[in-house]
């Protein structure tokens, strides 16, 4: 009977001591948000022509990023491209311009990323494993999740039997130079132009009186409930990756979407998808939720 007793003792103070630590994380966690502050971007400011000090959170998409037009034109071509790869996809198979730059489809157990406003980010796919934008370019001509050539070698080749995209390369990049390197440094040139600019939003963070009284709101609500703590930046987000291994996605250019979240969950409603985020209970309070989703969908 004592050993039982021991037993039974034992059990309550493991779980007393499990109860404990996880009361100890939740503070240094609550603590860590308290102690939150904005990532210095002052170099990428500058060099996306943001005119605004590094710590400053909401910014306007700048109305152009320094892009070659020549290089930009190619990139196009390639963008919209089946002979890439040795099936049939190209990248506007899955980043479509009608509807903001993702199918809001499935892929490989993740939902496509827009490639609208994809060079204002950090961190790139649904892990974040990529930190680099020409390396994702790399990775979606390469990765037969993706466009699959298997190399940039085999997407030259592949490109090669078409002797007028050879010349056009040749023509701005040299003689000899229709390598891959320059595939991927045409694409990232027109991605420079893939951009959501002069929208409420931006318009409003450039001082004009571009909210309405609902939006204005619901933005006041965004501050209070500490979202840009994922959400800032000029793509309000894709700059952190979450406790989950997840890379928080930008919310801009929520309106033209159908689906909301990146790991797995087919979330299409947008008030479902707000609903899971951190300080998102609004309880009875209906006004500041609806103005919250107004000011979100006008991102």
């Amino acid at each position: 009977m004592e050993r039982k007793y021991v037993w039974i003792y034992s059990s309550y103070a493991v779980a007393a001591l499990a109860v404990g630590l996880c009361f100890l994380v939740n503070r240094l966690r609550t603590a860590q948000r308290h102690e939150y502050r904005p990532e210095d971007l002052s170099a990428e400011y500058a060099a996306w022509g943001i005119d605004a000090d590094g710590t400053k959170e909401f910014v306007p998409i700048p109305p152009h990023l320094p892009y070659n037009p020549i290089a930009s034109r190619l990139g196009a071509e390639m963008f919209r491209s089946k002979r890439i790869g040795p099936g049939a996809r190209s990248c506007t198979t899955c980043h479509p311009y009608s509807t903001g730059g993702a199918d809001g489809r499935l892929h490989s157990g993740v939902f496509t990323r827009p490639a609208w406003n994809a060079m204002f980010g950090k961190y790139y796919l649904h892990d974040g494993s990529i930190s680099n934008f020409p390396d994702l370019v790399r990775c979606m001509i390469e990765d037969r999740r993706f466009i699959g050539a298997g190399s940039l070698s085999n997407a030259i080749s592949n490109l090669n039997a078409d002797g007028r995209i050879r010349k056009r390369f040749e023509a701005h990049y040299g003689v000899g130079n229709f390598a891959g390197t320059n595939l991927v440094d045409s694409i990232v040139n027109f991605s420079c132009t893939l951009m959501t600019a002069n929208g409420p939003f931006d318009r409003f963070c450039g001082g004009r009186d571009a909210l309405d009284a609902e939006r204005l709101a619901g933005f006041e609500r965004f501050k209070e409930r500490r979202c840009a703590q994922c959400h800032s930046g000029p793509s309000l987000g894709t700059r952190v990756i979450t406790e989950d291994g997840v890379r928080v996605p930008s919310l801009r250019g929520l309106a033209r979407r159908n689906v909301y979240q990146a790991n797995g969950r087919l979330y299409t409603d947008l008030a479902a998808a707000v609903a899971m985020m951190p300080n998102s209970d609004f309880g009875d309070d209906d006004e500041s939720r609806l103005s919250l989703l107004a000011f979100l969908r006008c991102l």
